[in-house]
């Protein structure tokens, strides 16, 4: 009888622990569902991130196309304006007496100045147009990185209950 009693009372106290025991693994099934949602919101986050990125380097992208043509008309207004010098110095170039004979034709020269003119004024506007692409730039990349910032401090801090608690504690 001793030795019944004795088992009975053994079952009883396992019957006892496994409730508890229960409510523990209960505990860390949920433990475990609240890390897996996290672990899902940041996935998303960094889906975003990685998106953005993408977006800012098929701008970038654009703009250095952009630049390229932008120098490549540069170019094509400096070999103009090259053209145009070399022109002048070959009428400057000639004896006192073929200048004596352009004196009497002095809107030739005058021509030639205004087409330097016009040549250096295309340059001017070939750098201006190079500056707005290259703000433009700036200017995404300006505002990636404030979203890249505010994507990681959101990414640090973790819902918990009701309020919003950092990740570390």
């Amino acid at each position: 009888m001793c030795l019944l009693g004795l088992v009975l009372g053994l079952l009883g106290l396992l019957a006892g622990l496994v409730g508890p025991l229960l409510r523990v693994l209960r505990a860390l099934v949920g433990l475990l569902s609240l890390v897996l949602r996290l672990l899902h919101l940041v996935l998303d986050l960094l889906h975003l991130a990685l998106g953005l990125l993408r977006a800012l380097v098929g701008l970038l992208s654009l703009v250095l196309r952009l630049l390229g043509l932008a120098l490549g008309l540069l170019q094509l207004v400096l070999g103009l304006l090259s053209l145009a010098l070399s022109l002048l110095g070959l009428v400057l170039s000639l004896p006192s007496l073929d200048l004596s004979l352009l004196g009497s034709h002095l809107d030739l020269l005058g021509e030639l100045s205004c087409i330097v003119g016009i040549l250096l004024r295309q340059a001017s506007l070939v750098i201006y147009s190079l500056q707005v692409p290259l703000q433009l730039a700036e200017c995404q990349l300006n505002q990636s990185a404030l979203v890249l910032v505010a994507l990681t401090l959101v990414s640090s801090l973790i819902p918990f209950g009701g309020g919003w608690l950092p990740s570390g504690l």
